[in-house]
């Protein structure tokens, strides 16, 4: 998000040599102040007059991004809160080629699908996380996802491929690293599982459960304790 507030400064400077709307300059204002609501009731109201107009679309976007994370903290947001999210995102983008919200659209998709599977609907949560990965193939948190649900399903060689695709996403994902290890272990190579785990051990030095999960294996192995 925060790349999109900096490209929407960047977008509102260009603006302020063009005519001052009042509902414009309000709009920034509450989404300066994170009054979800009335930023984007202003912002609303300029679409409507001007669907084309970019900062206010993204303005839009941002304001409704802040909202359903802020009403996800109560568990008041919805599936559909999420979607229009990732909508608006996506007008953005095609009004203006150069502005990016991947990063930002993937991860409104992702927590949709977050939604569907708390709510039990396992099916069309797996569609988001799906669309999120084709928002963004970069997305940890739905590659991630989608390497747990192969890997319930018993192919591990997928769930192998989507674990390395969020560490492709992000070196320091900790989960993908907790994940190819257990892999391993199933696949009856511990050795493999310590490789991982100390991979995952140098990116988070003060994580227990690496430690203790390494320790184990280790002197199973007959290998003595890690230093």
């Amino acid at each position: 998000m925060r790349r999109l507030v900096l490209t929407l400064c960047a977008v509102a400077a260009t603006a302020l040599w063009s005519c001052r709307d009042p509902a414009m300059d309000k709009g920034r204002a509450f989404l300066q102040i994170e009054d979800w609501p009335r930023a984007v009731a202003s912002y609303d109201g300029v679409v409507a007059r001007d669907p084309e107009n970019v900062e206010a679309r993204l303005g839009l976007s941002l304001a409704r991004l802040g909202l359903a994370r802020e009403r996800a903290v109560f568990g008041a947001d919805s599936v559909e809160d999420w979607l229009r999210v990732a909508r608006d995102l996506a007008i953005v983008e095609r009004l203006d080629s150069t502005q990016n919200t991947r990063d930002d659209r993937a991860d409104a998709l992702f927590h949709g699908c977050l939604w569907l599977q708390k709510h039990g609907r396992p099916g069309p949560a797996e569609k988001l996380a799906r669309q999120a990965q084709s928002a963004d193939p970069h997305h940890s948190a739905s590659a991630q996802f989608l390497g747990n649900l192969s890997r319930s399903r018993g192919d591990l060689a997928d769930a192998e491929r989507w674990f390395s695709r969020a560490l492709a996403g992000d070196s320091s994902y900790l989960p993908a690293y907790v994940s190819l290890g257990e892999i391993a272990l199933s696949d009856h190579d511990p050795e493999g599982a310590v490789v991982f785990w100390q991979m995952g051990l140098r990116r988070d030095t003060t994580n227990a459960w690496f430690r203790q999960r390494i320790a184990e294996i280790k002197d199973s192995l007959g290998w003595g304790s890690p230093r």
